[in-house]
């Protein structure tokens, strides 16, 4: 589906987008909150500075998707898979990301405040400057992330896989930290 389809299609109403190939597509700076994409295919789309807010992505194919400065409060995106993508910036406020795939993505300066991340894979990411006031990271992975300057208050990090010393350079130690896997590494 070309972008421009897809934009004329929101603007007369539609908003479910399920299965869509949308990979490449531009969408920048695209206002399609509510809009639904579970299990669409988005690699490698442009979705900078766009408005996504409670958007459903379930499933969605989102390798090296831009998400930069997109606004993507409450969406769903549960079981997405955005391996190496692009959210620096990006807003994520009570996003659903459980069992999300976020290996090697790019989530500085993202606001992530009472995310739901559990479960999710953020082997390698880079959350510095990240806010994560109130997530859930129950069960999540994070071996290798970078945590440096990210704020972990009230965080839920049972479960969790992380080294100690990623913690170390994150901000917020009353979060919760029990039974989780920390490695001294």
């Amino acid at each position: 589906m070309q972008s421009t389809c897809l934009i004329e299609l929101y603007s007369a109403g539609h908003r479910r987008f399920e299965r869509a190939d949308l990979r490449e597509g531009y969408f920048a700076a695209v206002n399609l909150s509510a809009a639904r994409f579970d299990w669409a295919d988005l690699t490698g789309a442009n979705l900078g500075e766009a408005v996504l807010e409670s958007a459903s992505f379930r499933g969605a194919m989102m390798w090296r998707t831009q998400l930069s400065w997109a606004r993507l409060g409450g969406a769903n995106m549960h079981r997405t898979v955005l391996i190496r993508s692009r959210l620096t910036f990006a807003t994520l406020d009570k996003a659903w990301l459980q069992e999300a795939d976020l290996r090697l993505a790019d989530l500085r300066q993202a606001s992530l405040r009472g995310a739901n991340l559990h479960g999710a894979k953020l082997c390698y990411a880079d959350l510095s400057g990240a806010d994560l006031t109130r997530a859930n990271l129950c069960g999540a992975d994070l071996t290798g992330a970078k945590l440096e300057g990210a704020k972990l208050d009230e965080a839920c990090l049972t479960s969790m896989i992380a080294c100690e010393n990623q913690l170390a350079m994150a901000h917020g130690m009353s979060a919760n930290y029990s039974s989780s896997a920390l490695s001294l590494g």
